[in-house]
């Protein structure tokens, strides 16, 4: 639904860490996603990236497992300015392979994805993690900060046959700020993400997203974080589509603005 896998050329960190690990490069297969950094290694997972963003994930990682299931880390090795870990592959399925089994599927799977904001709303922000770009200060309330994953998708959320939920992927947006942003991110991915749009006429992608949005409540997000989640897709998507593909997400932002009551509720993000 939002990426292809399959064979790619082996970039030279991930041959250099597949070595360290004693890891076969031939027997690597990549498993897409937009940043190319995760390759499958039959029980392993191979995730290679820079030090500072592989040191985000894995400290956000490690105060997660205290309520969902996360990769466990085998093992780690620098290459340059680069980090691999070698982790473990979980038990599951991305929840949109299968939403394709049928409606009552897909929308089970999205409530155990919904499931997983409250559960993450109740981690404080380990010590060290940044702070979410560009954080409304009127959302922040003088709370805590709080854990969050800030690309929650079906794809980066395993589940079993069932829709339970089996395992929580890829913390490389994790940041510390209040709930409602991973809320409001997550809402953005399911109805403006060009990938996701696409899908919207799909029977089973809107069992999918009712489920989720019943789950974790998404259409009840306000507006001042729905034009957060709005200024970080604008900026996340800018490298891969056109200015003219991004129209939507603009007038999506738009209406947040208007309907928050002012124009710029978070000034720029980094």
């Amino acid at each position: 639904m939002w990426h292809d896998a399959g064979m790619t050329e082996l970039p030279g960190v991930v041959a250099q860490a597949a070595a360290a690990f004693g890891l076969d490069p031939a027997r690597l297969r990549s498993l897409g996603g937009a940043s190319g950094s995760s390759w499958g290694a039959g029980p392993y997972i191979l995730r290679a990236g820079r030090r500072r963003v592989l040191d985000r994930e894995l400290l956000a990682a490690t105060a997660a497992a205290a309520v969902v299931p996360v990769p466990r880390i085998i093992g780690r090795t620098d290459v340059g300015d680069h980090t691999a870990v070698l982790l473990e592959r979980l038990p599951g399925r991305p929840a949109a392979e299968l939403a394709r089994k049928g409606p009552a599927l897909a929308r089970v799977a999205g409530r155990a994805c919904g499931s997983v904001h409250a559960l993450l709303a109740g981690v404080p922000a380990p010590d060290g993690l940044r702070a979410a770009p560009g954080a409304p200060e009127d959302l922040r309330g003088g709370r805590p900060a709080r854990l969050l994953h800030l690309d929650l998708h079906p794809l980066n959320l395993l589940v079993n046959r069932e829709g339970a939920l089996t395992g929580v992927l890829d913390w490389a947006n994790a940041a510390a700020g209040p709930p409602v942003l991973d809320r409001a991110r997550s809402w953005a991915i399911l109805n403006l993400d060009p990938l996701a749009r696409a899908q919207h006429a799909s029977p089973l992608f809107q069992a999918l997203a009712a489920g989720w949005t019943e789950a974790a409540a998404l259409d009840t997000v306000p507006a001042g974080a729905r034009a957060w989640a709005c200024r970080f897709m604008l900026i996340d998507l800018s490298r891969r589509y056109s200015a003219a593909d991004l129209t939507h997400i603009r007038q999506a932002l738009a209406e947040a603005e208007s309907e928050a009551g002012h124009g710029d509720l978070a000034g720029e993000l980094p």
